[in-house]
């Protein structure tokens, strides 16, 4: 009898780099289709953190699975992947209100953010979250 062995074709970082592009925007309308069906039947406090649960869980799995092709998604990863999370929380508030108290509209500020976030996101979940070799 003879075994096939299924893998992965190796995916170049240009590749990979558009995967976490496209799941990313797939993970952001999702979360974001959370968050206004939530802001309909739940006060804005709950509606935003169901969106973010959401946003996480979703992000975690895409990523781990779709993007950087992991076999496995284990506690430690999942960890790391909401203290990148929080970290990226913190500097796109932190930065917003930097933005905004120096004269900038807050959606612009919000905006101008987004380009920053996605690489501090990729780079460290390539580097440190879902290190596992493909």
């Amino acid at each position: 009898m003879f075994k096939i062995n299924f893998k992965y074709p190796k995916i170049s970082s240009k590749g990979r780099k558009r995967l976490f592009l496209f799941f990313g925007i797939t993970n952001f309308l999702i979360t974001n289709l959370v968050l206004h069906l939530s802001l309909l039947v739940i006060p804005i406090f709950l509606a935003t953190i169901v969106s973010q649960i959401t946003n996480l869980i979703i992000g975690f799995y895409l990523y781990g699975k779709k993007v950087f092709k992991m076999k496995n998604l284990t506690y430690k990863e999942f960890n790391k992947y909401i203290l990148l999370a929080s970290f990226n929380w913190t500097l796109n508030y932190v930065s917003i209100r930097f933005m905004y108290e120096n004269g900038i509209n807050k959606n612009l500020a919000a905006i101008f953010t987004i380009p920053f976030l996605v690489l501090i996101s990729y780079s460290f979940q390539r580097k440190y979250i879902f290190i596992e070799p493909i």
